[in-house]
Parts: C-alpha cells; sequence; structure tokens
C-alpha cells in the first residue's frame, strides 16, 4: 500500500470541509435519490470520504467502497460507523479494478471520472466488472458551455494541482455515449455550490448492454 502524495494529503484536509457545506445546500437530496436506485452487489468508485453511504438501501447485499487515495480512505474509514449493510473498504485503480468479470449488479459514481487519467478505460473497466444488465448510476461535473466552457478550460490545470487531479472541463457526457452502455436516464442540473468551475452537472442511469 502507497503513502499518500503532498496533493493527497492536502486534498483530504480541505475536501470534506467544502463538500459538507455542498451536502447541506441541496447536495445530499440529490445523492439520496440518485442511490436509492442501488440494487444487489454494489461497488462505488472514489467514495472519498464516505458522503455517499448513508443514502444506499439498508437492504444491499455488500457495499464495497473503493478510494485509492490513501489520506481519504482513512477519513472514509473512519466515517463508515456501523451502516445497515455490510461495507468493505478496498484500494485499488478504476482503470484496473482486481474484480472478476460481472461482479457487480450496481456501480456507483459520484464527481470520480474527472479526476480518472483515462475515464474511456475506466468507463470500461465498470463495464466489464458490472453483471449483464446491471446498471451503472454516474453523478459527475462536467464541462460547461460558452463563457463558463471557456473558463473551466483555463483554470482546469490550476484546478487539477488542488484537486487530486480533477479536470474542471471534463465532458462526461460525450465519454459515456461513446462507451458500452445504454444510457437510461439523464439529468442536467446545478451543483449547489459558488465554485463557478464544477457547477454543471449529470445525473442519471446506465445499463451494461
Amino acid at each position: 500500500m502507497t503513502s499518500a502524495t503532498f496533493g493527497q494529503r492536502l486534498f483530504a484536509r480541505w475536501y470534506p470541509g467544502f463538500m459538507a457545506r455542498v451536502e447541506r445546500a441541496g447536495q445530499a437530496q440529490l445523492r439520496r435519490t440518485q442511490l436509492a436506485r442501488a440494487r444487489g452487489r454494489t461497488l462505488e468508485i472514489g467514495a472519498g470520504n464516505g458522503l455517499s453511504v448513508p443514502h444506499y438501501p439498508d437492504d444491499l447485499p455488500e457495499l464495497v467502497l473503493l478510494e485509492p487515495n490513501p489520506a481519504m480512505r482513512d477519513r472514509l474509514t473512519e466515517s463508515v460507523g456501523t451502516p445497515t449493510a455490510p461495507v468493505t473498504i478496498v484500494d485499488g485503480d478504476a482503470h484496473a479494478l482486481e474484480f472478476p468479470d460481472a461482479s457487480f449488479d450496481t456501480v456507483t459514481a459520484s464527481l470520480v471520472f474527472c479526476s480518472v487519467r483515462d475515464p474511456a478505460l475506466a468507463l470500461s473497466e465498470v463495464h466489464r466488472v458490472l453483471k449483464p444488465g446491471g446498471q451503472f448510476l454516474f453523478h459527475e461535473h462536467v464541462r460547461g458551455t460558452g463563457l463558463r466552457g471557456c473558463c473551466q478550460d483555463l483554470l482546469t490545470p490550476l484546478q487539477r494541482r488542488l484537486a487530486d487531479g480533477c479536470h474542471a472541463n471534463r465532458d462526461f457526457e460525450s465519454l459515456l455515449a461513446t462507451a458500452d452502455f445504454d444510457v437510461e436516464t439523464i439529468d442536467h442540473t446545478r451543483m449547489p455550490t459558488s465554485a463557478s468551475t464544477i457547477v454543471p452537472l449529470v445525473v442519471g442511469t446506465a445499463r451494461r448492454r
């Protein structure tokens, strides 16, 4: 197991407090509505400090939380507590998930694909570990249009350094459209925050073919 880098430790210090404010402003309800759809054995990629955990159904047979940032994984372990569903916390890489094919009924990702190195490869791994017909629940901030999109392009190099690799201008929706999923629902909404580079959100469900 590797030690956290300076950037990972920095991110783990400020991100939970920032997101706690966003959660209170309405993000928690968005998570609750989205994650109520989780069924069967479920994997969350990039679980962070566990903001999604309270919103999963109590009757899941297992919830696996994957978090590659060692500093954030320590916070995740502390925050999980004693949930109703059995929870396993693991280290791992979204580009090479250490699970057999067709292992999960549901895979979830919340504000994760902005920071993965190769999002197309990570999506292919999500597809691989899902059972045929399994669902992918996504909740991602995306590149905006017009002036906002241009500002995101300009600020992405700085944001990547401050936010553990986060690309403010990642076009997740286009990436998903080229992956081998059937997109069932996709809602375009806004994150309740004044941080303008991460305001546009897409929230939805895709299914493995």
